[in-house]
């Protein structure tokens, strides 16, 4: 049942999670270790900072500098510092080459952001890339992941890996296609939300990984938003949309995430000044950072990240940011006092010598009683442990139909079919039934860490109102993810997001190098209008679906 005016950020958002992907984490749990003091999460009473310090020239201050030089205060109260480390703390003691983040040398998110990106845009940043991972040594010194923003999906192309080759060998393989909704204005809404939810992705995907993780954004990032500007704005969408952004910052600040934006300068027509970039430079000051914009500026800034402005030296800049971002102490503190009315925390610190500038997250949002919760939060969790498990998951009745291969990029196409029953089946517009589902492919090595993952939402929607009826249908669905050349399985898994009925099917690397080869498809504009339908019951679109299959 559409509605007369699309549904505004904070609902399309909500709506649009589920259609997009989760990048499954990037290790094998049983490898993890636990960072060496507790990482700071909303309600703990622990804040911990990453605080790099740069001298008038902007060079990173590594040595010369002890706990006493530092001074903390959030809300202006003084705090005393809990701990302290150096950045010489922040590096790998062995070269044994292990992939896993160790929690001391900082991480590496490398996001090249096809979404925003023209797709003459998106070739030079995937050229200034490969120019970047070129010039590292072949053994990086700390962990790197890669992921590319589509139009449908945020997706790990490679996993956490200290091997450069294998990074330069995912991008060599990702498959061209055309940003269909970055060249249709009808689509900007669902690009901001598509955009700052790969943030609050990243974020849930890095939460159990120790240590500081630097994501890197090559892209235009997701377009702003002025609060008060859109005539179509109400009060309760404004406050919907801050909510959303307050979520994504202290998401991004418990995961310990900095947000370093490098925005093309690619077309000489631009204007010399984005939105973004205005609210990077600024100091927030002590009051609600997104009181009146919401953009990729403001969560660089409130991160401890940069955002570079209409720039063509993208390797250079990578690097930087690379930098900056890996020579850092890092400071713990114990606020002596929280309120819990939701309204922003900010932190300063600041150094006995005042010509060094301090680059740190800018603060937190305080627990607020009143916030809503979103429950796929949850749901994306789940299936990303049950992604990595070796345990067989039987709730719903999964299996795999067919498989192609597609040589030139490394990937492969899943078709799976579902049986219907055991599914919860929740009323829809006229008289309907749907079934909300998110379905996910998981490639790893054979020590089960994840190399390449990518997670869809789908919906089925049916007309039939006897249950019987209804649940003797098969429901079909695809999925394509990256095969690394050091892939051994792939695991799919479907869970029900109602229900939490859960299903499962191995694949192994014989039957992928079994199934028939054939070219990769050429980039196709698909464009197509946003279906909108009420709050109650969004709408997630998922391109792999076979209409032909619904009941």
């Amino acid at each position: 049942m559409p509605i007369q005016r699309p549904l505004y950020p904070a609902a399309i958002a909500l709506a649009l999670l589920s259609s997009f992907s989760l990048p499954v984490h990037a290790q094998n749990t049983q490898n993890a270790q636990s960072p060496a003091v507790p990482t700071f999460r909303v309600t703990s009473s622990l804040v911990y900072l990453d605080v790099t310090v740069l001298d008038k020239k902007g060079n990173p201050v590594v040595s010369g500098l002890s706990k006493d030089d530092f001074h903390i205060t959030q809300d202006k109260a003084p705090q005393p510092i809990f701990s302290f480390e150096a950045p010489q703390a922040h590096v790998i003691s062995n070269n044994s080459g292990v992939d896993n983040p160790s929690g001391k040398a900082p991480v590496t998110i490398l996001v090249l952001d096809q979404l925003n990106s023209r797709f003459q845009d998106f070739a030079y940043i995937r050229y200034e890339a490969r120019r970047y991972l070129l010039r590292q040594p072949e053994q990086l010194p700390a962990p790197a992941e890669l992921l590319v923003l589509r139009d449908q999906s945020l997706e790990l192309l490679q996993g956490y890996t200290r091997s450069r080759a294998d990074l330069v060998e995912a991008l060599d393989h990702l498959p061209a296609a055309l940003p269909f909704e970055q060249m249709h204005p009808m689509f900007v809404w669902d690009r901001f939300a598509q955009s700052i939810d790969a943030l609050q992705q990243i974020a849930i995907q890095n939460r159990g990984v120790p240590g500081r993780k630097n994501v890197i954004w090559v892209g235009h990032g997701g377009p702003g938003v002025f609060l008060y500007v859109s005539p179509d704005l109400t009060a309760q969408d404004v406050q919907d949309l801050r909510e959303y952004a307050h979520q994504t910052t202290n998401m991004l600040v418990d995961s310990r995430v900095s947000l370093f934006v490098i925005y093309p300068g690619l077309q000489v027509s631009r204007p010399a000044i984005s939105l973004s970039s205005m609210d990077a430079a600024q100091d927030l000051g002590d009051d609600d950072p997104f009181a009146g914009n919401i953009n990729f500026g403001l969560f660089s800034n409130a991160t401890g990240g940069k955002l570079y402005f209409n720039r063509n030296d993208l390797a250079h800049l990578i690097s930087r940011s690379q930098q900056l971002g890996s020579e850092y102490y890092t400071l713990t503190y114990q606020p002596t006092f929280v309120p819990a009315n939701g309204k922003f925390q900010r932190i300063r610190v600041t150094l006995n010598n005042h010509s060094y500038r301090v680059v740190t997250k800018a603060g937190y949002f305080a627990p607020d009683p009143q916030m809503r919760t979103n429950p796929l939060f949850a749901s994306m969790s789940s299936i990303g442990e049950a992604s990595i498990s070796t345990v067989p998951f039987n709730a719903l009745a999964l299996s795999v139909n067919s498989l192609v291969r597609h040589a030139d990029t490394r990937r492969i196409d899943i078709n799976v079919q579902l049986q219907n029953h055991h599914l919860n089946w929740l009323p829809y517009a006229n008289d309907k039934s749907q079934a909300s589902l998110l379905l996910a492919a998981v490639a790893r090595d054979k020590n089960l860490n994840v190399l390449a993952s990518r997670v869809v939402g789908a919906r089925i929607t049916s007309i039939l109102q006897d249950p019987v009826a209804r649940d003797s249908i098969v429901s079909h669905m695809s999925i394509s993810l990256r095969f690394p050349k050091h892939a051994d399985s792939i695991r799919v898994v479907v869970e029900d997001t109602h229900g939490g009925r859960t299903g499962s099917a191995e694949i192994s690397r014989q039957q992928v190098l079994a199934a028939p080869v054939e070219p990769t498809p050429p980039p196709q504009l698909t464009p197509r209008r946003p279906q909108y339908v009420p709050s109650a019951a969004p709408s997630v679109r998922n391109p792999s679906l076979n209409p032909s299959a619904m009941p």
